[in-house]
């Protein structure tokens, strides 16, 4: 099943944390249904509290697999950040995860390193 990298941008903070729960219970059943293959943040900026007119800015990566593009918009448009427009900027990339512990999702499944090498050896001549 291809696999789609995800990413988010928030820039409210208010809205951010009080959204945060309902997001990671949605997070939670996306890892039980099998569709959320891995998640977390990434870097994030913040100011201190009573400083809104500072920057504020928190990113996230979420791999998912789906059958399609179209398929993953339907489950990205079920978390809570995206209903309550908690996410200021998204992109969505389609990755083929052939190293690596998704490996044996990827199109590559079921084939040897040493082929995969030979493979991409050929290509290469």
């Amino acid at each position: 099943m291809p696999h789609f990298v995800v990413t988010y941008v928030h820039r409210d903070p208010t809205g951010w944390a009080h959204h945060l729960d309902a997001h990671l219970r949605w997070l939670v059943e996306r890892v039980e249904s099998g569709q959320l293959r891995a998640s977390g943040p990434t870097t994030h900026t913040e100011t201190a509290p009573g400083r809104p007119d500072q920057a504020w800015e928190r990113t996230a990566l979420l791999v998912f697999a789906a059958a399609d593009e179209e398929t993953l918009h339907k489950i990205v448009a079920t978390d809570p950040y995206l209903v309550e427009g908690q996410v200021q900027e998204m992109t969505i990339t389609r990755w083929d995860p052939i190293f690596g512990v998704f490996g044996e999702e990827s199109s590559r499944a079921g084939v040897s390193d040493a082929q995969l090498f030979e493979h991409l050896a050929e290509l290469a001549r």
